[in-house]
Formats: structure tokens, C-alpha cells, sequence
């Protein structure tokens, strides 16, 4: 009987022991994870903020984490990033890439004031330069750009990216200068960089090739009045008023799949009423209310409840055919 005793106490003692051990790494481990979290945070605040500070005053860099893996060596990190902002520029004439479209036509210190002046200061300027057409291509090329940037002038924008960042480890702490940071851009990741700002002068040379190829386009095939009416602006502005950073899981409760969160709350359900075909896979509704607030008229096959409207291959497949896309 007491030795029976004194193996239950070992026993007990070697449980608790255990226990202890386990508590004591599971502690370990969540600490350096989240000073492996910190310092990437860290790292890729600073990398976005120095790029967009070119041309922005940075309101709010907010990193968080998806998923994060770690061993002995290295550790990877998904990661969303959502850069808040507002353009220092005051007017459109200020952005790099709008005096390189000016001056691809010879024009400078420009003020746009209607499409009716453009057409009078490209004449004038060029002096026989440029042929009616390309006058023509060109005024409509500015008016566009100056409706649509304008939208953006004094105005808090947000940009969000998905990231991949990896980094070397040693003793619990990122290795300096081993950090790595890749964008998500379609179905591939490739160096952030790619995806941020450019310098004053890759602009502008930008805005000068644009304006260039739009000169020389072809008017065969083309169908301008599609995109007439499009407001980037309230596409994008109906978009921001119908979602939300959801955090539950509104229709499935726990039965929700992994990952997969809503709020039915924020859904414009007074004019697109939810059914149940949509599930959570409500990314194409979504987008396709947000082309129409923006100007892409329906019609009898692009209308809420058909595939063309909710479903993702549909959607891609009636915009290509449509020449939207």
C-alpha cells in the first residue's frame, strides 16, 4: 500500500513536471512569436511608409497577420497591409505622371478648365504638329485623367496589399537585413517594390508613353462609349459603404469553413436581397454591384441572380465579350 502510494506521487509529480515543462515552451514559443511578429510589423511599416511618403501624407500603416511559420532557421508570414493616405498634391497638375502626359503634347503650366479649352490649347500650342485626330484623342485622354485623379485630390485613400515576408532567424531573433518582403499581384508574389510608388521620373515617363499610345490607337474595334459614363470614384466609394472588417461568422455560425467570416449588416440587402445560392461566396456580387454604382449599365444577362452577375468565371467571361475587360 505505500509503495503503491509512492508510485501514484511519482506518477503525479512526473504529470505535473511534465505539464510544467510544456507550459513553460508554450510560453517560450509565444513570446518569440510575438517578437518575430513585432519586428516584421515593424519592418514593413517603415518600407511603406517610406515609399508612399513621395507623393503622400501617411495617415495609418495597419499590419495583420494571417498565418505565421516558423523552425530553427527561418520564419514566414502572410500578412495584410492597409496603407491609409492623402495625396500632397493639390491639384492634378502637381502628379508626375500627369506633367509627363502634358508635356508628350507641349503642354506646360496647364489648367483644366473644360474639354472645349483643352481642344483650343492643344491647337494652339502644337501649330499644326498634331493632326484633328490626334488633338481629339489626346483632349479626351485629359479630360478623363483629370475627372478621374481629381477624385482623389484632398481625399484619405486607402491601399491594401497581401504579403509574403521571410526572414533568417538566430536565437530567437530575425536575423538584420534578412527580411524579405514579396506582394501578392494576381496568382503570383513578386518583390513589393514593384507594386509601390515609383520616382518622380518613371512617372512622368509613364504619363508620356500613355498619352503617346493613346494618340496612335486605333479607333477600329474600340468602343469608347462603354467607358464614358465609368466613375472609378463611386465604384470605389460604394464598395467602401458595403463592407465592414468582419469578425464573425453572420449566416453559418460555427459552421462556418476555415477563414471565412461576414456581416449581412453592412450588405446593401434593401436593393440586392441575400439568397441562400450565394453562401458566403459573395465576392462577385459584390464586385459587380460596386461596376454597376459605378456606371456599367445591366441588361438582361448581367443582372442580379444570373451567373453573369455572381458568379466569378461568369463575370470574367461576360466583361472580356463586352469589352469592359
Amino acid at each position: 500500500m505505500i509503495f503503491s502510494k509512492k508510485v501514484g506521487t511519482i506518477v503525479i509529480s512526473l504529470s505535473l513536471l511534465t505539464a510544467s515543462i510544456s507550459a513553460v515552451a508554450h510560453s517560450k514559443d509565444n513570446n518569440s512569436t510575438k517578437i518575430y511578429e513585432k519586428s516584421i510589423e515593424q519592418e514593413v511599416k517603415d518600407v511603406l511608409t517610406e515609399q508612399y511618403s513621395k507623393y503622400y501624407k501617411v495617415n495609418n500603416v495597419k499590419v495583420q497577420f494571417d498565418c505565421i511559420h516558423k523552425d530553427d532557421k527561418k520564419i514566414d508570414a502572410h500578412v495584410l497591409a492597409t496603407v491609409t493616405k492623402t495625396l500632397k498634391a493639390k491639384k492634378v497638375e502637381e502628379l508626375p505622371y500627369v506633367k509627363g502626359m502634358l508635356k508628350k503634347v507641349g503642354v506646360d503650366n496647364f489648367s483644366y478648365e473644360s474639354k472645349a479649352k483643352t481642344d483650343e490649347t492643344l491647337v494652339k500650342v502644337n501649330n499644326g504638329k498634331m493632326n484633328n485626330s490626334s488633338i481629339a484623342k489626346a483632349s479626351k485622354f485629359i479630360e478623363k485623367k483629370f475627372n478621374d485623379l481629381n477624385g482623389y485630390i484632398g481625399k484619405e485613400d486607402d491601399t491594401s496589399l497581401i504579403l509574403k515576408v521571410s526572414a533568417d532567424t538566430s536565437n530567437d531573433i530575425i536575423v538584420e537585413d534578412s527580411i524579405t518582403i514579396m506582394a501578392e499581384n494576381i496568382d503570383t508574389f513578386i518583390p513589393v517594390e514593384d507594386l509601390l510608388p515609383k520616382s518622380s521620373e518613371e512617372m512622368e515617363v509613364s504619363g508620356s508613353t500613355d498619352m503617346q499610345l493613346e494618340m496612335d490607337s486605333v479607333d477600329e474595334g474600340y468602343s469608347p462609349s462603354l467607358y464614358t459614363n465609368y466613375n472609378r470614384i463611386a465604384a470605389r466609394d460604394y464598395a467602401n459603404t458595403y463592407t465592414s472588417n468582419a469578425t464573425t461568422c453572420d449566416v453559418h455560425g460555427s459552421s462556418c469553413p476555415a477563414n471565412v467570416v461576414q456581416n449581412r449588416s453592412k450588405w446593401n440587402l434593401a436593393e440586392y436581397p441575400y439568397y441562400d445560392a450565394l453562401c458566403h461566396n459573395d465576392c462577385a456580387n459584390y464586385v459587380s454591384q460596386s461596376l454597376n454604382a459605378g456606371g456599367i449599365p445591366k441588361d438582361n444577362y448581367w443582372k442580379y441572380y444570373r451567373s453573369e452577375w455572381a458568379n466569378t468565371v461568369s463575370l470574367k467571361t461576360y466583361m472580356v465579350n463586352k469589352s469592359y475587360w
